[in-house]
């Protein structure tokens, strides 16, 4: 009897908090966007990530090398908790070509920022492959 109120009270812990894992990663291609100065700091849909591999998602911007860096984060459409990144440490503030930086998925006020070499195409990358989300940037051809 006493096993079967154990298994009881696990079940009901369970299914009030939920399983500690869920089957699968979480899709940011259905909620996160590139958000920054550029776009007047709005969710909008041409800066919606797509899922390039397993868990990294990319979008894409034009922008203009015109000596002032470009302010940004990956957030959703409502700046929700977990769900605003910007970077871990000063140390992940500026974001150059190629160079993975740190993101801190609870951060308020730490904006990324990016100054572009050149006029150009830019992808965006938002990688949660490891244990700590990272951002970097890539010139598209």
């Amino acid at each position: 009897m006493k096993k079967v109120l154990g298994n009881l009270a696990l079940v009901s812990v369970l299914a009030m908090t939920g399983c500690a894992t869920t089957g699968g990663e979480r899709d940011y291609s259905q909620s996160l966007y590139l958000r920054g100065q550029f776009a007047w700091w709005d969710a909008l849909p041409e800066y919606k990530v797509k899922k390039v591999d397993t868990g990294v998602y990319r979008t894409e911007i034009e922008l203009k090398a015109d000596g002032q860096p470009y302010e940004f984060k990956f957030g959703d459409a409502n700046w929700s908790a977990g769900s605003n990144c910007g970077y871990l440490s000063e140390a992940d503030k500026d974001v150059k070509l190629d160079t993975p930086v740190k993101a801190n998925c609870s951060a308020v006020f730490e904006n990324f920022r990016f100054n572009p070499p050149e006029n150009g195409v830019y992808g965006f990358y938002f990688d949660v492959t490891g244990e700590t989300p990272e951002v970097y940037i890539q010139k598209s051809e």
